[in-house]
C-alpha cells in the first residue's frame, strides 16, 4: 500500500501538538527555546503559538533571562490545563463509570452507574446519562470524550464480548452526534495500561503491561518506546488442549463454583455461604482456612502462567494485575511473582516491578488520557513524565 501524504491541516495540527507537548512537558517554556526543540522555524514558531493562545492552551507569564550572548528577555510561555475539560467513560458488565478531568488529568467530578447484574442489552440512554451528569459539572468548554469498551472495535463498529450478548452497535458515531465533539474509542484493558503509563506507575518506564481478571481474563500493554498500545481479551485462550478456557478457570463466575465446591469439600471452612467475595478469600487465607489457601494457590498457578507469557513476550519494566482478584492482596502477588520464577529465567522476572491495582475506574482515566493524546498529543511516550 502507498503511503498517503499528510495534508496542510495535518501538518499543522502535527505541528501544533509538537509545541503544545513541549511546553506541557516543560521541555520548552519560550519562542527561541521552541524553535530549537521542536526544529521549526521560527515564524511557524510564533504563528503556532499564536493560535493557542488564541485558543485559551497557553499563556504568556513574564519574562525570562537573556542568553549568555545578550539580547531581549524572552517571554515565557505556560500551559493552561483549565482551558478545556475532557469526559472518560468505561462501559463494563459492572456498570458506566465516568469521569471529568482537566487537561492534565486532574479528575474534578465523577458519575458511576452500577448494575447490580449484566444486563441483557446496553442500554445507550444510561450511557448519555453518565456524561450528561457529568456535562452538567463542566465549568470549562468540552474538548473531547474517551470511551473504554469491553470489547473489541471493527469496522467502527463495537462488538462486545461474547459472555455479555449485548448486540453490536455504532457508539462514535451515535456519541458524536449527540454531543459534537470528538470521541474516542478503545478496549478498557488497553485504556487501563494508557491510565497507568501515562498518569499511575509508581516510576518512569518505558513499557507496561496489566492483566485484568474479572468475569473474563484481559491482557493490556503499552510499550512506550514505540508508542504502540494494545489490548486482547484472552478469556478463551487454554493452559493445554485439555484444560478449560481461563475464564472457566478463574473468571468470576467459575470462581464462585469453585468456592462452592471447596465448601463441600470443607465443611469448617471459614467461607461465608449466600454472597462470597474475594475479600472473604482473602480472610480465610490470612487466617490458614484449607479451602482458603488452596483457591488462592490454583489461582496463583494460573496467574503465573500468563504473568510468564507477558514478560517472556514483552519484558515489561512494569507489570500489574487488576480487576476483583487484585483484592486476594500483597501475599497473593507475592505467590505470584514466586510461582512465575520458577517458570523463566528467574533475571527476567527480577527485571520487573509488579504491583496489585484496585483502582475501580482506571479504564476511564485510561479514556481520558488516550483522548488528551489524540486531540492535543500530551501524553509522552519515551520516558518522558507527563
Amino acid at each position: 500500500m502507498r503511503a498517503t501524504k499528510a495534508t496542510r491541516s495535518q501538518v499543522r495540527q502535527h505541528n501544533l501538538q509538537l509545541i503544545l507537548r513541549a511546553v506541557h512537558s516543560g521541555l520548552a517554556d519560550n519562542r527561541a527555546a521552541l524553535a530549537i526543540e521542536t526544529g521549526l522555524a521560527k515564524p511557524t514558531v510564533s504563528d503556532l503559538i499564536s493560535h493557542l493562545m488564541d485558543e485559551g492552551f497557553l499563556i504568556e507569564t513574564g519574562r525570562g533571562q537573556s542568553s549568555e550572548t545578550g539580547g531581549k528577555r524572552p517571554r515565557l510561555l505556560e500551559f493552561v490545563p483549565k482551558a478545556r475539560q475532557v469526559i472518560g467513560i468505561s462501559i463494563s458488565e459492572h456498570g458506566i463509570a465516568g469521569l471529568l478531568s482537566d487537561l492534565d488529568g486532574q479528575v474534578l467530578a465523577e458519575h458511576i452507574l452500577p448494575f447490580d447484574d449484566p444486563p441483557e442489552t446496553l442500554d445507550l440512554d444510561d450511557v448519555q446519562g453518565v456524561i450528561n451528569g457529568l456535562i452538567a459539572q463542566l465549568d470549562a468548554p468540552l474538548l473531547c470524550l474517551g470511551v473504554g469498551i469491553p470489547g473489541d472495535i471493527v469496522n467502527s463498529v463495537v462488538t462486545f464480548p461474547h459472555h455479555l450478548n449485548w448486540q453490536p452497535v455504532k457508539l462514535v458515531d451515535i456519541l458524536e452526534n449527540i454531543y459534537d465533539v470528538p470521541v474516542y474509542l478503545e478496549g478498557n484493558t488497553e485504556l487501563a495500561a494508557i491510565a497507568q503509563f501515562a498518569f499511575e506507575a509508581s516510576h518512569a518506564v518505558s513499557s507496561l503491561a496489566i492483566v485484568l481478571v474479572n468475569s473474563t481474563v484481559e491482557v493490556g500493554f503499552v510499550l512506550g518506546d514505540t508508542e504502540y498500545h494494545s489490548g486482547r481479551n484472552i478469556g478463551e485462550q487454554k493452559l493445554s488442549p485439555e484444560s478449560p478456557a481461563l475464564e472457566d478457570l478463574i473468571g468470576w463466575q467459575a470462581v464462585k463454583q469453585r468456592i462452592r465446591e471447596m465448601q463441600s469439600t470443607f465443611a469448617n471452612s471459614l467461607l461465608p455461604e449466600g454472597r462470597v467475595r474475594y475479600l472473604d478469600i482473602r480472610y480465610g487465607a490470612f487466617n490458614n482456612d484449607e479451602a482458603s489457601l488452596q483457591l488462592c494457590s490454583e489461582f496463583e498457578d494460573i496467574i503465573a502462567q500468563i504473568f510468564s507469557w507477558i514478560i517472556t513476550l514483552l519484558h515489561p519494566e512494569h507489570l500489574s494485575l487488576a480487576g476483583g482478584i487484585a483484592d486476594l492482596g500483597q501475599p497473593f502477588l507475592d505467590n505470584i511473582i514466586t510461582k512465575t520464577a520458577c517458570l523463566i529465567p528467574a533475571n527476567l522476572v527480577e527485571d520487573v516491578h509488579f504491583a496489585l491495582v484496585t483502582d475501580t475506574h482506571l479504564s476511564a482515566l485510561g479514556a481520558i488520557a488516550y483522548a488528551l493524546q489524540h486531540d492535543l498529543g500530551l501524553i509522552q511516550w519515551q520516558n518522558e513524565s507527563v
